[in-house]
C-alpha cells in the first residue's frame, strides 16, 4: 500500500488487470466517470505482476478478472498476498461461483463486484474497501 493514503478518488493509483477488451474499456470509462485518473490496465496476471514491480509507488487497488490467460485472477492474488500483503484487492466475475468465492475469501481477497455492473456499484465498492468518505 502507498506510504500515502488516498483520502479523495482523485488521489487514487489502480491497476486493473482484465483481458476482455470491451470489459477493459468499460471498467475503465466507469473508473473515469467516478473521478479515479490514474489507472494502470493490463491484460492478464503475468502483465499485472510486471506491473506493480515497475510502478514507482504502490498501486492504492488491484481490481482483476478472475478468467484470465497466462496468470488467473485468484494467481495473482495469492502473489499479490505474497509480496505485498496489505494492498487491496477487488476480483471481478462474471458469476458469483460459491467455490471461487471461497477460494478468493482463503486468498484474502478484500471484496468482489460481479459483472455487469454500475458505476454507482464500482464507486461503493472502491470506497468501503479504502475507507473514503463518498
Amino acid at each position: 500500500m502507498p506510504d500515502t493514503p488516498a483520502t479523495s478518488f482523485a488521489d487514487l493509483s489502480l491497476l486493473v488487470a482484465e483481458d476482455e477488451p470491451f470489459a477493459r474499456k468499460l471498467t475503465l470509462a466507469t473508473l473515469q466517470r467516478i473521478g479515479i485518473r490514474k489507472v494502470t490496465a493490463v491484460t492478464d496476471g503475468a502483465q499485472a505482476l510486471e506491473a506493480i514491480a515497475q510502478a514507482r509507488e504502490p498501486f492504492h487497488l488491484i481490481i482483476s478478472d478472475w478468467n484470465m490467460p497466462n496468470m488467473n485472477g485468484l494467481q495473482l492474488l495469492q502473489l499479490v498476498r505474497e509480496h505485498h500483503p496489505h494492498t487491496p484487492f477487488l476480483m471481478l466475475t462474471g458469476h458469483a461461483d460459491q467455490d471461487l468465492v471461497l477460494a478468493a475469501r482463503a486468498a484474502r481477497v478484500n471484496g468482489y463486484i460481479v459483472k455487469p455492473f454500475s458505476a454507482e456499484q464500482l464507486r461503493s465498492k472502491i470506497a468501503v474497501t479504502l475507507g473514503i468518505k463518498s
